[in-house]
């Protein structure tokens, strides 16, 4: 991971919400841009979905600390970080960083992409919710392409990212999960500047 900031490179994609969709539950959630306010509940977020075993090799999420910062550049720079908050509490966000933000030798006009969303949460929308804004956000900020990398045990996900165009671009090495199998991660990209079902 990077100490500029939370999102790996090696670990996004983390998971999302499901095709179905709870309209009344849709009614009652807010997707809004991240705010400062909002720290301690995107960490412990973070910490929950990592928690999990499944999703990323890392089984913590990343100190308050990077996180802050991170959030922080984000706000300056005007980049796609969002959450939804139900009653509220923020039961999914997220974020598409410049990949240059993410590593030194990265491109600008790459966004690399998380999501988290709550176990109790998935399979209503949120995901396709999330990234909806994701990708607006970063074609009005003139990126090129948004990627991400997502283990190939997480169908829902899959679906999700192929949905809105995203294409496999290479297998990545296989890595050892918290949950205590293996699983291969791939890396997906989604050109910008066409409409994949947005």
């Amino acid at each position: 991971m990077s100490q500029a900031s939370f999102t790996s490179h090696g670990d996004t994609g983390l998971l999302s919400g499901g095709m179905d969709n709870d309209a009344s539950n849709e009614q009652s959630m807010q997707l809004r841009r991240i705010r400062m306010g909002d720290l301690d509940a995107f960490h412990d977020l973070f910490g929950q979905v990592a928690a999990e075993g499944l999703y990323s090799s890392r089984p913590f999420a990343p100190p308050k600390a990077v996180i802050a910062r991170a959030l922080q550049r984000a706000d300056e720079a005007g980049w796609a970080v969002f959450v939804i908050e139900q009653a509220g509490r923020i039961i999914a966000t997220a974020e598409a960083y410049p990949d240059s933000h993410c590593r030194p030798e990265g491109d600008a006009h790459v966004g690399v992409l998380g999501m988290q969303v709550h176990a109790d949460w998935r399979r209503q929308g949120l995901g396709r919710r999330l990234l909806e804004a994701v990708i607006g956000h970063c074609r009005e900020q003139g990126m090129h392409s948004i990627e991400l990398n997502v283990f190939k045990s997480n169908h829902a996900a899959l679906a999700l990212y192929q949905r809105y165009g995203f294409v496999w671009v290479e297998d990545l090495p296989a890595r050892q999960l918290p949950a205590g199998h293996r699983d291969q991660p791939q890396r997906m990209r989604l050109v910008l500047g066409t409409s994949h079902g947005v």
